[in-house]
């Protein structure tokens, strides 16, 4: 997969994440929460790569991409929260939350242009999966937090 059709998907899915975002914020999730696992599903069609034959990656290379999204995440999950209002629960509105899914976003453009020592293919698969580490991570965290929400049915306050 060329690198323009990489970026071109890393956009899509970075559109329906904001959007999923936005409405999290304006219309109460469902009961499960499962809504909050669906960037999982959209990240990982990136896996897809894999099957490209002129992509070399070696297994550092992927499990360094990987722990680098985990880490990053972690401002991530610290500033999504949830907030019950009228028996519903919505997603916290917090602006530091878009601030670092563009900052994360613009970074992806930023290592692909400047990185020149790995071939263009190889490069987008570790951004790829940089971005599965963090969405996942993220998103897992998010729904354990929602579910104790959930579960409290409110009572407790989550940052």
């Amino acid at each position: 997969m060329n690198t323009t059709v990489s970026m071109m998907i890393s956009v899509l899915i970075f559109f329906f994440i904001l959007r999923g975002q936005l409405s999290g914020m304006k219309k109460p999730l469902k009961k499960s929460g499962i809504t909050l696992l669906l960037p999982i599903a959209f990240v990982s069609t990136s896996l897809m790569q894999l099957f490209d034959p002129s992509l070399h990656i070696s297994g550092e290379q992927a499990i360094l991409a990987l722990a680098i999204g985990m880490i990053v995440s972690i401002p991530l999950i610290a500033t999504t929260g949830f907030e019950v209002r009228g028996g519903n629960t919505f997603i916290k509105r917090n602006k530091t939350v878009f601030a670092l899914l563009l900052l994360l976003f613009a970074l992806r453009f930023v290592a692909i242009a400047l990185i020149t020592s790995i071939d263009p293919s190889t490069l987008g698969f570790l951004c790829n999966l940089f971005t599965l580490g963090y969405i996942v991570t993220w998103r897992v965290a998010s729904f354990v937090k929602f579910r104790g929400i959930r579960a409290f049915g409110g009572l407790r306050n989550h940052a």
